[in-house]
């Protein structure tokens, strides 16, 4: 053999062996995603299962709640769900993930027959003015509001023909230098748009920040669970929560005089609240007729 194909067959080894046997480079990281897809006129798991799937990985999720956890690579990834209902057509919704560099839960991820936009803005509770930049969250979707702290999250689960679910929906805002603040949507899209008002936001360094965890425990007279509870300073919706198992609700307010609105199903009740001090807890009941 001749010097000159000796120190070729050098070089070639030296490449295949320094690629690793032609792969290359470095492996992408793996994350795992997880969560629960939930049907929106049920508030419970498709039945039968749907499929989520994240670049070439795909997973059936359980059929008890809806539970799914599957491993990918990292990066700007996208998530499809699939789900088939025994009777009617196949339902396809895309969630935009963004850019996921580590093990991510989705919480709880709604899918339906029919798909809304909501629609709201974002203003510090000290100020009134609007806060740029805060991250939106509600049903597996997710939008950034403006300078104008005014946001706008499409394809959000909807199903005309069942608004208990849709109604009881948490939402979450959340930004650096602010308590996170949860809503809900507040009565039925009009054209395939609903707006959530504004949305009031509590800056940590406040000179009366909230207390932990609350500084008011409100309850129903009888039944409530699972109420959909708003709370109004004039018009603006300033707070909602869901009350638990037991037809309780824990939130925290300056203080101020309130409109406590709740809703169940068909049934409805509103107190009057007064906050007169942030640091001692206020109760509040109410009657749903």
């Amino acid at each position: 053999m001749n010097k000159t194909l000796i120190a070729l067959l050098a070089l070639f080894l030296i490449v295949i062996l320094g690629c690793g046997g032609g792969g290359g480079g470095v492996a992408p990281a793996e994350v795992n995603i997880q969560g629960n897809v939930l049907w929106i006129e049920t508030g419970s798991a498709p039945a039968p299962p749907a499929t989520v799937r994240i670049g070439d990985q795909s997973v059936l999720t359980d059929a008890i709640d809806g539970y799914f956890t599957l491993d990918t690579s990292a990066g700007n990834l996208q998530m499809t769900v699939t789900y088939t209902p025994t009777s009617g057509s196949p339902v396809v919704r895309t969630f935009e993930l963004g850019a996921v560099t580590a093990d991510t839960d989705l919480r709880d991820v709604y899918i339906g027959p029919e798909q809304v936009t909501l629609t709201g803005r974002v203003v510090d509770s000290t100020t009134s003015g609007p806060v740029s930049g805060v991250t939106v969250k509600m049903a597996g979707r997710t939008a950034i509001t403006g300078a104008d702290g005014r946001f706008s999250m499409p394809g959000v689960a909807y199903s005309s023909s069942t608004l208990s679910v849709f109604l009881g929906l948490q939402g979450s805002i959340e930004k650096n230098g602010y308590f996170s603040t949860f809503f809900s949507p507040p009565g039925a899209p009009t054209g395939g748009t609903l707006d959530v008002g504004s949305i009031s936001a509590t800056p940590t360094g406040s000179s009366t920040p909230p207390p932990l965890p609350f500084n008011v425990n409100g309850s129903f007279a009888s039944g409530g669970a699972g109420a959909s509870v708003q709370v109004l300073s004039g018009a603006t919706v300033i707070r909602t929560v869901t009350a638990d198992g037991l037809g309780q609700f824990k939130l925290w307010l300056p203080a101020g005089t309130y409109t406590v609105n709740a809703t169940l199903g068909a049934l409805s009740g509103s107190n009057n609240l007064t906050v007169s001090n942030v640091n001692s807890l206020t109760s509040v009941q109410i009657t749903l007729n």
